[in-house]
């Protein structure tokens, strides 16, 4: 294993990462879901509760930067999380985490913290949905499945993400089938469970903004992507964002080249500029987790730059681009 710069250990130490990497937020998020579902292909997770303290909000230009990661977890919800409390009783910004899995269409989402579950059910049933038990949770349903009913709007932006709704006084689960709600719910396995993720989650560390997804589509020379955001202790604090690739075996030595050569400072961007224009430090170094090793890039984004960055490159295809051999 390839030693960790002096620099790069300094800043494990400076974000808090002497603590078990994974422990607690994003491992205890993996373990919340069903490993046989879509979370395998698309893992999202967000902190509510740590940005809502820092008092990252909408509208207040000192902590803009941050506040795509105070809707890390929401997915397809993001863009219609302010719209939810007042039209169905979901506050997911109250939450203390949010959890996003699959891809679109087969996507579910849930949100766990104090929830005023009784104004929920009253405003969802004054919508049109109906009591439903589904795989032995009591819920409500707008759709037998994953049906969009162009006549009811909900809330701008939201088509049958809610078609199928699990309400307790501690988390709110939606999805558009009875089936991909029940797996945001958990199951015999979870994705915690899963070696490989288990793996990415070590890899990334105390975040709280993080994504973990497979290739698409897939690439043959690379299982998994993880992006996140180390957890700030202020918002003055210069943000770090964590890329973690695992490597398939047979094309390990090319994707570790092709990352460690062109994530760099001087290195060229797709959009234009080069990464140090936005990440002066970026750091290098392996992670080994049972018999899985994951390639880790730790960057230390400028005074300006969008916190979730990398995140935006995951998004992009960047990184696919950064790790062809």
């Amino acid at each position: 294993m390839r030693k960790v710069s002096v620099a790069l250990t300094a800043l494990l130490v400076l974000t808090g990462c002497g603590q078990n990497a994974g422990e607690d937020g994003l491992m205890d998020a993996m373990a919340a879901v069903s490993a046989e579902g879509p979370a395998a292909a698309y893992f999202e997770y967000g902190e509510p509760a740590w940005w809502r303290d820092l008092g990252v909000k909408a509208g207040d230009d000192k902590t803009r930067r941050w506040l795509p990661a105070a809707v890390s977890g929401l997915g397809g919800l993001a863009t219609a999380a302010a719209a939810l409390p007042e039209a169905t009783g979901m506050t997911p910004s109250a939450g203390t985490r949010a959890i996003s899995i699959g891809a679109p269409p087969r996507t579910a989402f849930r949100f766990d913290g104090d929830v005023d579950a009784d104004a929920v059910r009253e405003k969802l049933t004054a919508l049109g949905a109906k009591p439903r038990e589904m795989s032995g949770h009591e819920g409500l349903s707008f759709s037998p499945g994953d049906e969009i009913d162009l006549s009811r709007t909900i809330v701008p932006g939201v088509t049958n993400q809610l078609n199928q709704v699990v309400v307790t006084d501690s988390l709110v689960a939606a999805a558009s089938t009875p089936d991909l709600l029940t797996t945001a719910l958990g199951g015999d396995a979870s994705l915690a469970d899963k070696p490989a993720h288990a793996a990415m989650a070590s890899c990334l560390g105390d975040v709280a903004a993080a994504t973990i997804m497979t290739p698409s589509p897939p690439s043959g020379t690379v299982t998994l992507y993880g992006v996140g955001l180390r957890r700030p202790a202020d918002l003055k604090d210069r943000p770090v964002n964590v890329i973690c690739v695992l490597p398939a075996a047979s094309a390990a030595a090319g994707v570790e080249r092709a990352l460690t050569t062109r994530l760099v400072p001087t290195g060229s961007m797709g959009t234009g500029g080069t990464y140090g224009k936005h990440a002066p430090e970026i750091a290098h170094d392996r992670v080994s987790s049972d018999d899985h090793t994951v390639l880790r890039a730790v960057l230390t984004l400028n005074d300006t730059t969008n916190a979730m960055f990398a995140n935006q490159l995951l998004i992009r295809g960047d990184l696919q681009t950064l790790t062809t051999p």
